[in-house]
């Protein structure tokens, strides 16, 4: 495997410890002492802690979604299997050894400023999901899909919420069962 360069121990770091030990808790000197990098290659390559928080957003955004989507897609044929395989795909995330919950519901809650730009990354990492969800609903020709959406979107919050704070709690099947009643509801 290639050697990383900074910027990447950098940001992989980062990503980690942000995302088990949250922003706050998370200093510049765990984030360096952890990458193995000196100071100032943080500041010649983002600047800030901001502009780490801000990267490790990003790349969590597009690295769930994409882990969603493609575990969906490779799982299920018809529309109404992708819609359920939603809450497969939580199951599976959530017997990760690594799981610590949504880093974006972290992040809200970590920083309370509804106006804060984490808190809008948040807010738009979440309209992205019930954006797919949008399209797994219109796919399946849903009557009433924007009701449906909120609804799959709440259980998915919920579940996600649920397996953070009791653990092993089999949430993802509940939610599961309760998405299918759903389903029927709108078909």
């Amino acid at each position: 495997m290639p050697q990383l360069n900074t910027r990447e121990r950098l940001l992989e770091a980062a990503c980690r410890l942000f995302y088990r030990d949250g922003v706050h808790a998370t200093s510049i000197e765990v984030i360096l002492d952890e990458a193995g990098v000196a100071r100032q290659s943080l500041y010649q390559h983002f600047q800030s802690k901001d502009g780490l928080v801000g990267e490790f957003l990003k790349r969590r955004d597009q690295h769930w979604r994409g882990w969603l989507e493609g575990f969906v897609e490779s799982r299920a044929e018809t529309p109404r299997e992708r819609l359920l395989a939603l809450f497969d795909f939580l199951q599976d995330w959530f017997s990760q050894p690594d799981f610590h919950g949504c880093a974006f519901i972290n992040i809200a809650a970590e920083f309370a400023d509804p106006q804060h730009p984490f808190r809008q990354i948040a807010a738009d990492h979440k309209c992205l999901v019930l954006d797919y969800i949008r399209t797994l609903c219109r796919q399946a020709e849903l009557n009433d899909p924007e009701v449906a959406v909120r609804r799959l979107g709440l259980l998915m919050e919920g579940a996600i919420t649920t397996e953070l704070v009791t653990p092993g709690s089999n949430i993802a099947a509940e939610a599961r069962c309760l998405a299918a009643l759903v389903l029927d509801a709108h078909t």
